[in-house]
């Protein structure tokens, strides 16, 4: 990827122009929306436990549960303990994984239907997190944990009931306080006719995707700071990314070589003579720049272009007095012109 960016062979090595982390960033952020191989890892692994909750009659879902299912493991992303591979691998990243201080499996959250397919205590439904979570202690006292919604909240043409079978009749303090929890949470779940289904609470209105994973695990990274280019659809990426460099002034003006130790005989504008060669001075303060861009506001029919900067350049296609399409295809001739 480093050689498809910047050159270079095995023989010969070119110039790294910009940061690995940089170029990795979405664009929104100000990168070229590269995905780093261990985000893009996380989402497709990711990929797989969302699958496993949405397609559970598939053979590979059967043979998954019949090897990490046990009488001890309760989880609504099954892995035994003492058996390594890559479910294994899948499950911890998706405990592991953080976003926000919470693990990536939180995004995961079962829609109620007929309550015959989500797990009443071990999926997440009711909230982010499952019912045991928020009730250990009546979890505790279940008689069977892996029983349904639809085992335990009964529909019936005449409406609907609750049943519990608990290990013992009587609560403690502690346990009747978590009865209430519970009540207070099941009081506005009504199931329907329809089958279940898992939702993706993530970022992203579009629901689960590999990108709105990638997405995710951004938000964590604090990009205020940082410049982000407004790309233009009209033109060729290459012309995009050379103004995307240029705006951080990462192309090979004579000035920036000397700077990354490379010997320059003559750091002076080779147009005009007149300054060094900066890529503000290149695009703005050169007589050549100059009189490009009057021809060029004068072929498109507009004021003349002022700029002081290449920043500034970027920002002249908004005062000009266009609107729409034609201020979005004469931002894209300025950045061609450079």
């Amino acid at each position: 990827m480093t050689r498809f960016l910047w050159g270079g062979s095995k023989e010969e090595a070119k110039l790294h122009w910009v940061a690995w982390d940089r170029v990795c960033r979405p664009k929104m952020f100000g990168g070229l929306g590269l995905c780093k191989l261990r985000i893009c890892n996380v989402a497709l692994l990711a990929k797989w436990g969302w699958q496993f909750k949405n397609d559970r009659d598939s053979l590979w879902c059967k043979v998954v549960e019949a090897f990490h299912i046990t009488n001890r493991s309760w989880d609504f992303l099954p892995s035994h303990k003492a058996l390594n591979g890559v479910w294994s691998n899948i499950t911890k990243v998706m405990s592991r994984t953080m976003v926000l201080g919470l693990p990536l499996r939180r995004c995961f959250k079962g829609k109620i239907g007929n309550g015959n397919s989500i797990s009443f205590w071990i999926d997440p439904w009711v909230l982010n997190m499952p019912l045991m979570d928020v009730c250990p202690r009546l979890f505790r006292l279940e008689a069977y944990k892996r029983c349904k919604v639809s085992d335990r909240l009964i529909k019936t043409a005449a409406g609907s009931f609750r049943v519990w079978k608990w290990k013992r009749a009587e609560f403690s303090g502690e346990e009747n306080a978590e009865w209430q929890v519970l009540n207070s949470l099941l009081g506005d779940v009504v199931l329907s006719d329809f089958v279940d289904s898992w939702v993706w609470v993530g970022i992203g209105d579009g629901g689960f995707s590999v990108g709105a994973i990638r997405k995710l695990l951004y938000i964590d990274l604090d990009f205020s700071h940082s410049s982000v280019f407004e790309w233009c659809k009209w033109i060729p990426k290459k012309c995009n990314i050379f103004g995307w460099r240029a705006e951080m002034g990462r192309i090979p003006t004579a000035v920036a070589l000397s700077r990354r130790n490379i010997q320059v005989m003559d750091v002076s504008c080779p147009l005009c003579g007149d300054a060094e060669e900066t890529v503000d001075h290149l695009f703005t303060g050169c007589i050549i720049s100059t009189v490009l861009w009057q021809h060029i506001s004068s072929w498109c029919k507009v004021q003349n272009l002022f700029a002081f900067s290449f920043k500034d350049l970027l920002e002249a296609h908004n005062y000009v007095g266009l609107s729409g399409r034609a201020k979005d295809i004469f931002y894209g001739i300025i950045i061609i012109g450079c």
